[in-house]
């Protein structure tokens, strides 16, 4: 269902004659209204100072000098449609010189054909990303959304991250082209804007985006969807999902609000269905996904508003969160959900103002506006925009009047040695906008969230981004060899040291040792011949199952020569081999026992086991590479007589049983047999953070994954990419890998 959500946005508003800012430095009038979109302060024609850039609903884009509001050279510039988004300023095509990119279309101005612009500096047409055609014709397709600035598929040149009116989450590159496997089909409208991050290290920047959703397929959900998503390998992939029983209409904001290290996301809720989430506010760790502690928090009113995240208690650790609501209040909020304070708006008596709550449609902006060493807040409401004291709520100065501000956010900045407010109105009564700017003291100071999404890149995320890496990650190109198919798998699983396990695409998660709380080292994890459940072994010999996994005995408790490391199923499904470190078999239902390396003297130990096809014999493999046959398991090399630059830890046989796979520490692959060589870690120029530590056959026989220690996936021939979760450490460490048919 299409735009469901644009009738409710439309707020009631008063008539009301023109008004002078109040006690404004300087202020610019223009004919039309511009309801939403927030200026962006960057340096656009490169003279240090920055300058104030915004949209408008007449269809033009605007600069103006951020010293004294004069228009630059060359601008304004049409658009072809109003303009509700928010620029993003950045220098896209590597030129010394910032781009603007703004989207177009609106819901005040039906029947115009959106799209995205994107403009020099000198106010020249770059490129336009137009939407498709419907029915042979232009389809009305508005960008609400602001577009977000970062490198989205690792090759080193920002990209342009929007959500459109299409149903559709976009991602183009510097020339206006869409990336190879967007756009992300995301159910219904998308009025929420992207906040970027890398959040595992890997070289691209992670899409965090909310929208709307209906009933049908193939969300089937009535509410909103919050998403996570990640570009590998040509493809995108939806890394964590979450519902919610109203539209999101929000738009994130990034960082770690609780104090541990790790980056968080935060954003509101909207209103259409009249759920009762539309008035919460949400934090999860971007990582995961996974609620924190004390949120989400029920306000008092919608909370479409965008957040924003700064160090209001000067304590230097936890960011607090800042969101107004449609019920006229803004509320501080710290990383554990509690309220450091909250602040009704009056529209005050005066000028148009009768002491009535004005509701709250814009955002609030974070920075030090009184040179005191502490942040403070700025949010606009429909009647004026207040300055408060951040450890508090209360006024820091009267009301600038500049007309009213509906969705606009005001905006901070230093200019010729004086931090400056700048604010965007409306006046329905002449049908005329005001951009005014006041100063408020000497420059300097904190100002953590200065403008609509944080910065003039608009990734709503510290400005970093997740570059430079942090030391224990290295970057994770695209692989060029890979191919991916969806006749290779429907998902599969990893195991981490600790028990927990990881489920990827079709794959569904059925528990862990964990969740039992069991807290032992698991060393394997090996699914059911349908794929519908998993044992996990323990390093002691113990068998743990899952879903339709049946135990069928085990090693725990009992006397051992060597370690359980490793566990192998049975052709049927209806055993399973164990396998220990001297090469010691142990076969439990219906595994047959065809020999061992129990009694012989090896080179190196044994340190993985695979089973034939005909489920009649398997190999064994050890850690210099020797691979020894049993039963009808053919012998067809190894890598016993080389010299490796490191040992060799994992096997994976083609599933035709003609010829298998050697995996080394350092991601090196190599094949024997009918398996045919589709690149390797060193190969490619790929790495793993942690080494790697397993390969994975997929069900064609084309291709196969690396696991690597750190939770990374790496997908070669015709590996399809599910996802992956780097950053695993200690415990947690990542130590085998599952295909699910």
């Amino acid at each position: 269902m299409a735009l469901a959500a644009t009738v409710a946005l439309v707020p009631v508003l008063r008539s009301a004659p023109a008004r002078a800012a109040s006690n404004a430095e300087w202020s610019r009038s223009f004919s039309g209204w511009d309801r939403s979109s927030s200026a962006t302060l960057a340096d656009v024609n490169g003279d240090g100072v920055p300058d104030a850039v915004f949209g408008h609903q007449a269809g033009f884009i605007d600069v103006l000098d951020g010293r004294n509001g004069n228009t630059l050279p060359g601008w304004p510039q049409p658009t072809g449609a109003a303009v509700d988004s928010s620029p993003a300023v950045a220098d896209i095509d590597g030129d010394g010189h910032p781009e603007i990119i703004v989207g177009a279309g609106s819901t005040w101005a039906p029947n115009q054909t959106g799209g995205l612009l994107v403009f020099e500096a000198n106010g020249a047409l770059r490129c336009k990303w137009d939407p498709p055609t419907a029915n042979g014709g232009p389809s009305w397709t508005a960008v609400y959304s602001s577009p977000a600035i970062g490198d989205v598929d690792g090759d080193g040149h920002p990209d342009i991250v929007f959500g459109g009116f299409d149903l559709r989450i976009h991602a183009i590159d510097r020339n206006c082209h869409e990336l190879p496997g967007f756009p992300f089909y995301h159910d219904d409208t998308v009025f929420s804007s992207p906040s970027l991050y890398d959040i595992d290290g890997d070289g691209r920047m992670e899409i965090f985006i909310g929208g709307d959703s209906t009933i049908g397929p193939p969300e089937d959900h009535q509410g909103g969807v919050f998403r996570a998503l990640d570009w590998q390998n040509g493809q995108v992939v939806q890394l964590w999902k979450q519902y919610t029983n109203d539209v999101i209409f929000s738009s994130p904001a990034m960082g770690d609000i609780n104090g541990d290290g790790q980056i968080d996301v935060v954003v509101g809720g909207g209103n259409y269905f009249h759920g009762s989430d539309g008035n919460k506010v949400f934090a999860w760790t971007a990582r995961t996904g996974a609620p924190l502690p004390g949120w989400p928090q029920s306000l008092n009113g919608v909370t479409a508003s965008s957040p924003a995240i700064g160090d209001l208690d000067g304590d230097g650790k936890a960011r607090e969160v800042v969101i107004g609501t449609r019920a006229g209040t803004l509320f501080a909020m710290r990383g554990n959900g509690s309220w450091l304070w909250t602040r009704v708006l009056h529209r005050q008596a005066g000028i148009h103002g009768d002491n009535s709550i004005g509701p709250i449609y814009g955002s609030p902006v974070i920075a030090d506006v009184n040179g005191d060493g502490h942040e403070d807040v700025a949010i606009a409401n429909d009647w004026a925009t207040y300055l408060l004291n951040g450890r508090n709520g209360l006024d820091l100065r009267g009301p600038m009047l500049a007309y009213w501000s509906f969705e606009n956010a005001p905006a901070i900045a230093d200019v010729a040695g004086t931090r400056r407010l700048y604010t965007i109105g409306f006046s329905t009564g002449d049908h005329r906008t005001m951009f005014a700017s006041y100063p408020l003291g000497a420059a300097g100071g904190k100002q953590s969230w200065p403008m609509f999404r944080k910065n003039p890149r608009h990734l709503g995320a510290p400005t970093s981004g997740g570059n430079p890496l942090p030391a224990a990650y290295c970057s994770r190109p695209v692989n060029p060899k890979a191919v991916p198919s969806t006749r290779s798998a429907s998902g599969y699983w990893f195991l981490g040291g600790d028990g927990g396990v990881f489920s990827f695409g079709a794959a569904r998660f059925h528990g862990s040792l964990p969740a039992l709380g069991i807290h032992t080292h698991t060393v394997g994890l090996t699914p059911t011949r349908r794929g519908n459940g998993y044992w996990v072994l323990s390093g002691d010999g113990g068998v743990f199952s899952f879903g339709d996994a049946h135990f069928h005995g085990s090693m725990g408790g009992r006397p051992l020569n060597a370690p359980i490391i490793r566990m192998a199923r049975t052709a049927s499904g209806n055993g399973y081999y164990l396998l220990a470190s001297d090469g010691g078999v142990f076969s439990f239902g219906d595994a047959r026992f065809h020999g061992s390396t129990g009694n012989l003297r090896l080179h190196a130990p044994v340190i993985s086991m695979a089973v034939t096809p005909t489920g009649r014999g398997y190999w064994l493999l050890a850690s210099d590479g020797g691979v020894f046959s049993f039963g009808d398991a053919k012998f067809y090399g190894s890598t016993g007589a080389m010299r490796l630059n490191a040992p060799v830890l994992s096997m994976a046989v083609r599933p035709q049983g003609n010829g298998y796979w050697l995996l080394g520490g350092d991601g090196g692959v190599f094949s024997f047999g009918g398996a045919a060589f589709h690149g390797s870690l060193p190969g490619t120029g790929l790495c793993a953070a942690a080494s790697a530590v397993q390969i994975r056959a997929t069900q064609t026989g084309s291709g196969y994954w690396l696991l690597g220690g750190d939770g990374g996936v790496f997908s070669f021939g015709d590996a399809k990419f599910f996802g992956s979760q780097p950053g695993l450490t200690g415990n947690g460490r990542a130590m085998d890998m599952a295909i699910k048919p």
